[in-house]
C-alpha cells in the first residue's frame, strides 16, 4: 500500500522535527538535524501524511483539501521568513543561502 507508506513517512518527519524543533542552538536558531537539509521539513512532514491520507481514501475531496492546505502553508511559511530574517539578520540569511525552504 504506497498510501500507506506514504503516511508512515509524513509521520516520522512530523516527529522527527518536532524532537529537532525542541532543541535550537544557544540563539534560538533551529540548523540541527533535518533543518540541516530543510527549512520546513515539518510542512514536508505535514504533506506527506496528508498525501498519504489522500491515496488510502482516494478522494478528491481530500485531494483538494491537500493542494488548499499546501497554497496556505506556502504563504504561512513566506511569512515565516520574513520574520526570521528581521529576527535574525545575516545568520538567516546566510542559512537561507544554503539549505532549500523545503527538500
Amino acid at each position: 500500500m504506497p498510501g500507506l507508506a506514504v503516511l508512515a513517512l509524513g509521520a516520522v518527519l512530523c516527529a522527527v522535527s518536532v524532537v529537532n524543533f525542541a532543541k535550537p542552538t544557544e540563539t534560538g536558531f533551529h540548523r540541527n538535524g533535518l533543518y540541516r537539509f530543510s527549512r520546513n521539513p515539518m510542512y514536508v512532514g505535514y504533506f506527506f501524511y496528508f498525501l498519504g491520507c489522500v491515496l488510502l481514501a482516494k478522494s478528491l475531496l481530500l485531494l483538494a483539501a491537500l493542494v488548499a492546505f499546501q497554497v496556505s502553508a506556502h504563504w504561512i511559511i513566506l511569512s515565516e521568513e520574513r520574520w526570521c530574517a528581521a529576527q535574525f539578520g545575516q545568520q538567516y540569511t546566510a542559512y537561507k543561502a544554503k539549505v532549500r525552504r523545503y527538500f
